[in-house]
């Protein structure tokens, strides 16, 4: 029980980390792409609040929700993706059915 919480916390702590140094790698490599999907998390942002809600709720979002963090979350859960199928194609390769014999006895 102890082991599965850890590697749970380990893989989504692993998973913050590769989606920053994916950002990082994103942000310095392709500049233009990464002020697009700047803008796109502000119309998101800006979608978001627009609506009405009440100044405490408001008050939140607007604390939590910011452009960076938005891209920053999407890049995290694209690693994840990414990282949750590299994992399941190992493990299908590797814990797949026991391998026969040619010539059984």
């Amino acid at each position: 029980m102890t082991a599965r919480f850890f590697l749970s916390l380990g893989d989504v702590f692993f998973s913050l980390l590769l989606g920053a140094l994916a950002f990082g790698f994103f942000w310095l490599c392709f500049p233009d792409v990464t002020l697009q999907l700047f803008k796109w998390a502000s119309l998101l942002r800006d979608g978001l609040l627009s609506a009405a809600w009440l100044s405490r709720y408001e008050a939140t979002l607007r604390f939590f929700v910011d452009e960076r963090q938005i891209v920053y979350m999407g890049f995290v859960l694209v690693t994840r993706i990414i990282v949750g199928l590299l994992i399941a194609l190992v493990t299908r390769f590797t814990s797949g059915r026991p391998e026969r014999e040619e010539f059984p006895i």
